[in-house]
């Protein structure tokens, strides 16, 4: 027995109109509200914002609507702005061309962790459901003369009112949107257009030529010391948290006990990131590109610091328990833990970070020569931020133990959010602990978070906003150097002199630079290297 759903018959003109209707009063909740937070009570002009974005929708549907393909370019639509909309207006999600990368670098278990119930349910209801009900009506079309005259007087009446609003208010609307220029990334379908379209115009760039900026570096060895450095790259860690920075709770009580016991841990307290998406931080901290001149195409199209490092002839390494090193570490000897299988450590997809300490002590074991190991960790990543810790680590209750992490309050979200940051402390704590294994090397530990995370502030959660607009609490990062006896007795560097700097601004601008002070590298044979971005340079004796 077959079913058959019900047709109904529709002009093109009334389809696209209540299609422009849906899309303007539904699914672009979150452009609305947010105009309504930033507008002033005189602000009368944005009263006709309503009428313009559906008389843009009109002339948009109306050209789209083209027989046959319109059955399958609007479902798309549909679907997409669906979802988008729903991330935008409950997590302030800016949608534009880094988010987009962010959306396709994400992995399977990362991806599953954001289908709540509440998603899904929002997804069937305006995404599915309108879809299905799109593709029930046969549209009614005239002769095709008849048909274009139509569309061209609907598409000209729709102009004809955006043309008198922008007569009436067109300096208002320019100030307005001049001083909040993201806002469009909030309105859909056109952001996620046209951050597809920028996409595939930056993704044409990728076919340039590699450079290998770091082909001539070399080492400059003072001493016979093996030297072997850990680079952890944190993820969504935010500084507000990090008790080391003064937070009212102590959630790195590890790191703090050494610090107590003279140990030659400094922690920075005013350090920036590249970007608000793991996406955008990583491969910029490891380019020798600055924050400011950015750009991704290039930045893959170049040495990178673990190139540069390898071409002096250190063994790098990198342990990846995140959804991917983003193609820094490509040229360079990788453990996935996601393949080593290990049920104490992993769920559905995703590993405590803890899980690299075996993979860690295991290259320890094997060094023969100048090292730098990068641990990619998972650290505070959400939504699902109670699978960041063990019960060891649940010292802040009640905590929030679902992923539709609005529906928990302030105090739950944070206390789950700093419980993670504890297991980050006892992670850290047991690489230094490795470190401390080897007396007789000069072993270093740079911490370093990718980007912060919102918790709520502003209506704000998660991260990836765009970094104009983005809040401190996305792009305030911990940052933490930890260096044994042995480096600090034969490397010329002052570490009082470091520490005393340690609330000075920084940011992932400095990383490549400092980082290649930890090692012994013969700084004049490395082009890229800027002194003013190295961190130690300042201090050396």
């Amino acid at each position: 027995m077959s079913i058959r759903l019900p047709r109904w018959k529709m002009s093109s003109i009334t389809l696209n109109l209540l299609l422009s209707l849906y899309f303007t009063l539904i699914l672009n909740l979150a452009f609305f509200r947010e105009i309504f937070l930033l507008s002033e009570p005189t602000d009368y002009f944005l009263l006709t914002t309503p009428f313009v974005l559906f008389a843009a929708c009109n002339i948009v549907f109306n050209i789209l609507s083209a027989p046959f393909l319109h059955k399958i370019i609007i479902p798309l639509f549909l679907l997409i702005s669906a979802a988008v909309s729903y991330n935008s207006l409950f997590y302030n999600v800016y949608f534009d061309r880094d988010m987009l990368t962010n959306v396709l670098q994400t992995n399977f278990a990362e991806s599953m962790r954001m289908f709540s119930f509440s998603y899904v349910a929002w997804l069937l209801i305006l995404g599915v459901l309108p879809t299905v009900l799109y593709l029930c009506v046969k549209v009614d079309y005239k002769k095709w003369w008849l048909e274009l005259v139509t569309r061209m007087a609907s598409i000209f009446a729709a102009a004809l009112l955006i043309f008198a609003v922008g007569a009436m208010c067109y300096q208002d609307y320019a100030s307005f949107f001049r001083n909040n220029k993201y806002l469009p990334h909030l309105i859909v379908p056109s952001n996620f257009v046209a951050a597809t379209v920028s996409k595939i115009k930056h993704t044409r760039m990728e076919n340039m030529p590699f450079v290998q900026t770091g082909i001539d570096a070399k080492m400059e060895k003072t001493d016979n010391y093996v030297n072997v450095s850990v680079i952890v790259v944190g993820e969504t860690t935010r500084a507000q948290n990090w008790g080391l920075n003064g937070y009212t709770r102590q959630t790195t009580p590890n790191l703090a006990a050494r610090v107590k016991r003279g140990e030659n841990l400094i922690n920075f307290t005013d350090v920036s990131s590249c970007g608000t998406a793991t996406a955008i931080s990583v491969p910029c901290m490891f380019s020798s590109l600055n924050r400011a001149n950015y750009d991704e195409a290039q930045a893959n199209h170049q040495d990178n610091l673990l190139d540069t490092l390898q071409h002096a002839g250190v063994n790098v390494q990198w342990i990846e328990n995140d959804a991917g090193c983003k193609d820094v570490c490509n040229r360079v000897p990788t453990v996935n833990t996601l393949t080593l299988q290990v049920p104490e450590y992993c769920t559905d997809g995703e590993c405590l970070d803890n899980i690299m300490l075996p993979e860690l002590k295991k290259v320890l074991a094997n060094v023969t020569q100048d090292t730098v190991v990068v641990l990619h960790t998972i650290g505070s990543h959400g939504p699902t931020y109670f699978e960041r810790y063990t019960e060891k680590e649940r010292q802040f209750t009640p905590d929030c133990t679902t992923k539709e992490i609005n529906r928990c309050s302030r105090d739950e979200l944070v206390n789950t959010y700093d419980n993670g940051v504890r297991y980050i402390d006892q992670f850290l704590d047991k690489v230094i602990a490795q470190l401390e294994t080897h007396p007789d090397w000069k072993t270093s530990m740079l911490y370093v978070s990718d980007h912060g995370e919102s918790l709520g502030e502003n209506n704000m959660y998660l991260h990836a906003a765009p970094y104009a607009i983005a809040p401190k609490e996305q792009t305030h990062v911990p940052m933490v150097m930890w260096f044994s006896k042995k480096w600090a007795e034969n490397k010329a560097v002052d570490l009082n002199c470091v520490r005393n700097n340690a609330n000075n601004a920084y940011s992932h601008d400095n990383i490549f630079h400092s980082i290649l002070s930890f090692m012994d590298m013969k700084m004049d044979s490395i082009k890229a290297y800027n002194k003013e971005l190295d961190i130690l340079a300042a201090c050396r004796k």
